[in-house]
């Protein structure tokens, strides 16, 4: 506190008494705006010191006597000296400087260009570089013993902009964080037990109160903890945790402020979305995060316009923020009530529009979120399925919009640009060919396991997938993980993690046979009610029981979808799983007739594993192969050659399993980190004659799906879609 009145006689060294009294009832043009707020926070320095923590200072009365050498010392006088100087009461002094501290969301930023910074380095102390934002926060610090109830309207700006800068390299912010934070616990918390008696009979209340301000005064001179930001691979971070700790303990100490959950909510929901600090705008995630306040639709959509405005430059550190916002949306869903998920149709659609990255971490994030959305969405009757569609982004709407909307589209797509040269939306296929993608990665195969698991319902063909193929699909898609299962070591206890997924492989299993029921597939229905009852013991039982069911019903006609996506799985999933898949092949060609055109592809993936550990099943797998080929009628084996050389006859190769029916199109999307080359139904040629990369590709789809998921919403305030997470414009920039 000493440092910092040094600083600000320096600052006033060249201001005369008089300059500074002329200048309490004029206007101000901006570069004298600082010199005039000097003058008001001259009132929080010549305040009493008596009662505060730390004692009296004699910088205080140095600073007081430089400003105004004429008076005599005193508090009394102090105080009325200064108010009638500046010409303005005690409480307008305060709320002169509450307003600049609002500034802080914007010039606290070292990113923030052109704001007044004052710089100075005293004699024998390193140098500092303050705002007047920064100035405001260590005056208030001054003076908030002696003002409670002054600051009580103000508490949700004033923990926001001392819990943000916990961890400033400015050692006197810091400083002044810590004591601005015991002060408010001495003189609102402290105080109101007193003179309340509020108190339980332990004496819990107060010896939590005590229990804070040691704990905060221990961390004297140092951060509170570490500064470090949140990154696409690394969101769970130890300085996070600790925040997160401090503000609920914070919230619980100034119990009878009993709306400081909600008004801090918003301060922080509001520094989220418009600080110019990417640190500061992901700590406010964090106390976001650690409030759950209630939730409002135009929270939830800015949000999604902050997604949205951040794919538009999305590199490394702007990913780190995607993290943070999908995060703050996922607690924003656990925080409602089940019944009303189904009034914010936008999340939904939103996560399918973020399905289509290929950044893997995103994904995942995407997949956490969306599972929590569907977990609270009945899809028991029509009702869900009928609000989903009628708020579905539809591209033939172009041609039906009013101005408003179609400013609001012209909005949305300048975020993300370049734009296809068609100008359209890709084509919706159903969620399910989003998810089953997820499981080419071992970052993204769990989530995506749980996603599959919770969108096994037999109804919402219309947005999960094609009703010809979806069953066979999910099957495909959860079969080797529920083999898997069988082939997992029993563990004693029912808390075990191997136990619970074999108690979750279960109940898949029967949700399976309720959906095959309703297909009239009663004899597979039975196959997996009899896995939900634990009857099978090992992988072949299984396969040999589902395999001829399968291909009795969807083979040889959709054969080429299922193989597709068996053959991506063995090359570019979990390792753990390619034994289970080879399995599965061997039963499959065993009760289906292959085309010889298509076994090339399946030779050259396959033939891969013949020198590996699995050489046993993979050999098997080749040998069915060709016995498959050969039972086709008319038909010969291949020879050698055409496998060796990795194609056949023909350029017909065996489809990824996004080859479901479009409605308005063929659907592009394309793999990326964790999901290998990538496919397209337009071919790859079409690619490559575009010019555009599959991860551009992918970006390009996922900014269009998003910003016509936006464009359905309503158009909300212009200045406060403008003024979204302005740090993204200059991130990445040298």
């Amino acid at each position: 506190m000493f440092i910092c009145r040094l600083e600000v006689i320096q600052r006033l060294a060249h201001i005369t008494p008089a300059e500074l009294g002329g200048r309490a009832h004029q206007s101000q043009d901006t570069d004298n705006k600082l010199e005039q707020w000097l003058m008001y926070a001259m009132f929080g320095c010549s305040c009493p010191l008596s009662g505060r923590e730390g004692g009296g200072s004699p910088a205080t009365k140095e600073l007081f006597h430089l400003i105004f050498p004429s008076l005599k010392s005193g508090s009394e006088a102090h105080v009325h000296a200064a108010t009638m100087a500046l010409g303005h009461s005690h409480l307008e002094i305060c709320e002169v400087m509450f307003s600049e501290l609002s500034s802080f969301i914007d010039e606290v930023s070292l990113e923030a260009e052109g704001k007044p910074k004052w710089k100075s380095a005293l004699q024998g102390h390193q140098q500092h570089s303050l705002t007047q934002a920064d100035i405001a926060l260590i005056l208030l610090a001054e003076i908030a013993y002696e003002n409670d109830e002054d600051f009580r309207e103000h508490l949700p700006l004033l923990f926001h902009v001392t819990f943000v800068s916990m961890d400033s390299s400015e050692d006197i912010v810091l400083e002044h964080c810590q004591h601005l934070l015991v002060n408010l616990l001495y003189s609102l918390a402290g105080r109101h037990l007193e003179l309340y008696d509020v108190e339980n009979s332990d004496g819990e209340n107060k010896q939590q109160v005590v229990s804070l301000i040691k704990y905060v005064q221990s961390k004297r001179g140092s951060m509170m903890w570490e500064n470090e930001d949140s990154t696409v691979t690394r969101t769970e971070l130890p300085s996070a945790a600790l925040l997160s700790a401090l503000v609920q303990s914070m919230v619980d100490a100034i119990f009878f402020q009993g709306d400081l959950r909600e008004t801090w909510g918003a301060e922080a929901l509001k520094w989220a979305m418009e600080c110019t600090s990417r640190h500061l705008a992901c700590r406010s995630h964090q106390i976001y995060r650690a409030l759950r306040p209630r939730v409002t639709n135009d929270a939830c959509v800015s949000l999604l316009r902050c997604l949205h405005r951040c794919l538009g430059n999305p590199v490394p550190s702007v990913l780190g923020s995607v993290m943070e916002i999908l995060l703050t949306l996922q607690v924003m869903v656990e925080n409602m009530e089940p019944q009303k998920v189904i009034l914010y149709p936008q999340l939904f659609w939103g996560c399918v529009a973020m399905m289509h990255t290929d950044f893997v971490h995103v994904y995942c994030q995407v997949l956490e979120l969306f599972s929590r959305v569907i977990e609270r969405l009945s899809f028991r009757d029509t009702t869900t399925e009928n609000v989903l569609l009628s708020s579905m982004p539809r591209d033939e709407l172009d041609t039906h919009t009013s101005d408003s909307s179609e400013f609001q589209r012209t909005e949305s797509r300048n975020v993300c640009e370049p734009s296809p040269s068609n100008g359209k939306v890709p084509a919706f296929e159903g969620v399910q060919p989003l998810v089953l993608k997820g499981l080419m990665s071992t970052v993204s195969h769990g989530v995506s396991i749980e996603v599959l698991s919770r969108i096994t319902v037999p109804s919402c063909d219309s947005i999960f997938g094609d009703s010809e193929t979806r069953l066979l699909m999910h099957i495909t898609g959860l079969l080797p993980w529920l083999c898997f299962q069988l082939s997992q070591d029993a563990v004693v206890g029912p808390a075990s993690p191997l136990q619970q997924q074999d108690q979750k492989a279960c109940s898949v299993a029967a949700n399976i046979a309720i959906w095959c029921r309703a297909k009239s597939l009663d004899e597979l229905a039975t196959v997996f009610m009899a896995y939900a009852s634990g009857e099978f013991k090992g992988i072949e039982n299984l396969l040999a029981s589902v395999s001829p069911l399968l291909c009795n019903e969807w083979f040889p006609k959709h054969s080429a979808l299922a193989f597709g996506h068996l053959l991506r799985l063995l090359e570019k999933g979990p390792v753990d799983y390619q034994r289970v898949i080879l399995l599965m092949l061997k039963a499959l060609l065993q009760h289906t007739p292959m085309d010889a055109a298509q076994s090339p592809h399946m030779y050259a993936i396959v033939s891969q594993l013949v020198e590996s550990t699995l050489c046993w099943e993979a050999l098997s797998v080749l040998e069915a192969l060709l016995q498959s080929c050969s039972s086709l009628p008319g038909s010969h084996p291949p020879d050698a050659g055409s496998f060796e050389n990795g194609f056949g006859g023909t350029d017909e190769k065996i489809f990824p399993q996004t080859s479901f029916k479009a409605r308005s199109g063929p659907l592009q999307f394309a793999g990326g980190i964790g999901y290998g080359g990538g496919s397209t139904l337009a071919g790859q040629a079409n690619v490559n004659e575009s010019g555009i990369s599959p991860r551009e590709l992918a970006l390009q789809n996922t900014c269009l799906m998003l910003g016509r998921v936006l464009d359905s919403c309503a158009l909300g305030r212009r200045r406060d879609y403008r003024r979204l997470v302005p740090f993204v414009a200059t991130a990445g920039n040298p």
